[in-house]
């Protein structure tokens, strides 16, 4: 499950966590523990999207993002396949299920963005910003850029103009679980030089609930980045989690059951991506000193 302490584990900015949820929808109420339920993640900011579900007259979507609510039935929305989302916040984040009937073994799963503020998105959602900031967006008209709407740039143009994918790939392993509540590894996927990787997606046979079959993902020296249930996964189209998960040193996948099922088939994909000053300077892997000309303010301040 993504808590605060999820968001607060982020630092290669952005970062999508993937996660997943399966249990009862009670009669005339929400699902007691929410599948996501964030309060306190300041100063990061977040957006919930890639929400999967399957569509039942008899359940409706509940959601919260800052001070916007929805209150959905899911009837007709779309199946079983990932739904057109973006419910971004920077202090209230929650997504659960109410139940006009009691629903068993109900299912979803959903991303979630999280990154660390630059000076343009605190000028864009009202944050307050320190000396070195405001010198910052003075010196490059980034105020000027925000209010013309120029800034701050959408994670996807940031990642299409500032990671160059130099490798791709999706792998296949099947992973055979003999013992209940015993880690098995289905993977460890290392750099190369002057590279980093980059754990953009995540498929699994499903299993049965009762099962409690999990995948878990290490990054570098983060343990249980994130750990959640295949059940709502499937290896067709529709099945499949998106995430952007960076490591610089390892990515460790991992699986286990509460009840061993055997042989238990998984599927994820990975970029290789060449490390440069853009994301030196983000990542803090080099100080101000050490980038040439104003990389590192224009990082910063959100203008790169």
């Amino acid at each position: 499950m993504i808590t605060e302490a999820s968001i607060k584990r982020v630092k290669f900015s952005p970062e999508c966590i993937p996660d997943s949820w399966a249990g009862d929808v009670p009669l005339l109420g929400e699902v007691a523990i929410a599948p996501l339920d964030l309060r306190r993640f300041s100063p990061y900011l977040t957006i919930l999207t890639g929400i999967q579900l399957t569509a039942n007259a008899n359940v409706a979507l509940r959601a919260r993002y800052d001070d916007a609510r929805i209150d959905e039935n899911t009837a007709s929305m779309l199946s079983v396949q990932v739904g057109q989302w973006r419910l971004p916040a920077k202090s209230i984040l929650y997504f659960n299920f109410f139940g006009l009937a009691a629903v068993v073994d109900y299912t979803t799963f959903f991303s979630l963005w999280a990154q660390q503020p630059t000076v343009a998105h605190k000028l864009l959602h009202g944050m307050s910003l320190s000396v070195a900031e405001k010198e910052i967006a003075e010196r490059h008209g980034i105020a000027a850029s925000v209010e013309k709407g120029l800034l701050p740039l959408p994670i996807s143009q940031q990642i299409e103009r500032e990671y160059h994918v130099m490798g791709e790939e999706t792998h296949a392993r099947s992973v055979t679980i003999v013992l209940a509540a015993t880690p098995y590894q289905i993977e460890s996927i290392y750099p190369r030089h002057d590279e980093l990787i980059v754990l953009t997606k995540i498929a699994a046979n499903p299993g049965l609930l009762a099962q409690a079959i999990a995948i878990g993902i290490d990054r570098d020296d983060d343990q249980n980045y994130a750990f959640f249930p295949t059940f709502p996964l499937s290896l067709v189209a529709g099945g499949e989690i998106d995430c952007f998960i960076p490591a610089i040193k390892e990515i460790r996948l991992w699986t286990q059951a509460t009840v061993a099922p055997g042989a238990h088939l998984f599927r994820y994909t990975f970029q290789r991506i060449k490390l440069n000053n853009i994301l030196r300077a983000r990542f803090g892997m080099a100080s101000k000193d050490e980038l040439p000309g104003d990389v590192w303010e224009k990082v910063m301040g959100g203008v790169l």
